[in-house]
């Protein structure tokens, strides 16, 4: 989400108290608002207001709230730095004091308000109540007021009479100077946080299925690098369940895979891309590679390695030997790296996507037989929650990716921009597979007669 900005004007009254940062670092904390209120025993609808009057104070969001919790933003990040130290600063201070009072020196130091600070420098500054009220333009009588609240409220001597008037103790003194620098550091946390240079968001992060169309994955980022240079993409494989679940929290961007309509009660989008389309492959050496037309005969020769049941490309597999018994599977894995060496050594076969085979056609290992899969496969396509609104670079990742999509589908002039790699020239049967009809069957060779 992109982080709001609160026009304001930040000026030395309207700065953070100590209680208001101490709310905001355990809220931080805690990320969660709930179990803020109950270490700070306040209630929750205080906490919030107080976190809602830091950020209107400050004029930027320093959390952003979610149904799993309250997150901090990247410049409630930077704040929540400077905000510790304050806090350390502060709780050393009011360690000097030794009050009678059985608080925590931190509990004593968030009591302190803006106005009992400034009044107490201005005291230490210019001995006496007069000259220090003057200088901060109010009445002696609420200055008065403001510092024996402050010196109650510690349960320490701050103040001692003298012949110019009324002025700080020893340790009132120490105390004094120890506050100007905690009340110096909340300046620059607020000037911090109001000059803050809001980073444009530079990231995409996609989740794919663990065989995923890396070809289209490739393309779109070089094409993306080359519109945003300082672009970075982060992917992450999954099965389809565990990106689901990454998705509805938020940690992915969106899924590019199978389309596989997801229950609707947690109001996913799916965006179609195109149909998959499913190839035999096997090595460039394999016998099978020098036959100009392939039976189903010639198929159950061969040993295979393929993904378990339940796969679309085991799916493509039992359509070719609809209808007779299929070859057993030798070796069964998702591995891409597995499939490619055990068909380099050994003359096994497979199935692979049309954009699998884009993909590892450029290591030169393997060749797509002339065999029709009579199967219209699944549909690839791009999940995202409802709500998700692209930024610029989101959206110009997935322009990319869908021109490509929709290049290797064959519905443009121009051949996808896979075919402009640097690879070993394909053979022959590497054109893509027509798209199957119903009705068509792999010719089965006929037994010869005795």
């Amino acid at each position: 989400m992109a982080m709001r900005r609160i026009e304001t004007t930040v000026s030395e009254k309207d700065l953070p108290s100590i209680w208001q940062l101490r709310v905001f670092e355990t809220v931080a904390r805690h990320e969660n608002v709930t179990q803020a209120s109950q270490e700070l025993l306040r209630s929750q609808p205080a906490t919030t207001s107080c976190v809602a009057a830091l950020e209107g104070m400050l004029g930027v969001a320093l959390f952003e709230r979610s149904p799993t919790g309250t997150y901090l933003t990247p410049v409630g990040v930077a704040a929540l730095v400077r905000t510790r130290k304050i806090l350390q600063f502060a709780e050393e201070a009011a360690q000097l004091m030794g009050s009678t009072r059985k608080v925590s020196p931190l509990a004593l130091a968030s009591g302190i308000t803006r106005t009992q600070m400034r009044c107490l420098i201005a005291i230490e500054e210019c001995g006496s109540f007069r000259a220090a009220a003057r200088m901060l333009g109010i009445t002696e009588a609420s200055l008065q007021r403001a510092a024996r609240t402050l010196e109650q409220n510690l349960g320490g001597q701050l103040y001692r009479h003298t012949s110019a008037g009324i002025n700080t103790t020893e340790v009132g003194s120490e105390f004094a100077r120890r506050l100007k620098l905690v009340s110096s550091q909340i300046a620059a946390l607020a000037e911090t946080v109001t000059t803050y240079e809001f980073p444009k968001e530079r990231t995409v992060t996609l989740g794919v299925l663990l065989l995923d169309p890396t070809i289209l994955i490739v393309n779109a980022i070089r094409s993306l690098s080359a519109q945003f240079p300082d672009a970075r993409v982060v992917v992450l494989s999954g099965t389809y369940e565990t990106l689901l679940n990454k998705l509805l929290r938020g940690e992915i961007d969106f899924m590019l895979g199978l389309l596989k309509q997801p229950g609707k009660a947690f109001d996913f989008v799916e965006q179609p891309l195109y149909h998959e389309r499913y190839c035999v492959v096997a090595s460039r050496e394999h016998p099978l590679t020098r036959k100009n037309a392939i039976s189903v005969d010639d198929l159950t020769c061969y040993q295979w390695v393929l993904p378990p049941k339940g796969s679309p490309r085991r799916e493509a597999y039992e359509h070719i030997f609809a209808e007779t018994t299929p070859p057993p599977a030798s070796i069964e894995t998702y591995s891409l790296s597995t499939i490619r060496i055990t068909l380099y050594d050994a003359e096994m076969l497979t199935v692979l996507s049309w954009t699998e085979v884009l993909s590892e056609r450029r290591f030169g290992f393997i060749a797509p037989l002339p065999v029709e899969v009579p199967w219209d496969g699944p549909i690839v396509g791009v999940t995202t929650k409802r709500d998700w609104r692209p930024n610029d670079v989101q959206a110009a990742f997935l322009h990319h990716l869908k021109r490509n999509a929709t290049a290797i589908a064959g519905d443009l002039m121009a051949e996808p921009e896979a075919l402009a790699l640097d690879a070993p020239e394909p053979p022959a049967a590497v054109a893509p597979p027509a798209k199957p009809r119903r009705q068509s069957k792999i010719p089965r060779r006929k037994a010869a007669r005795t």
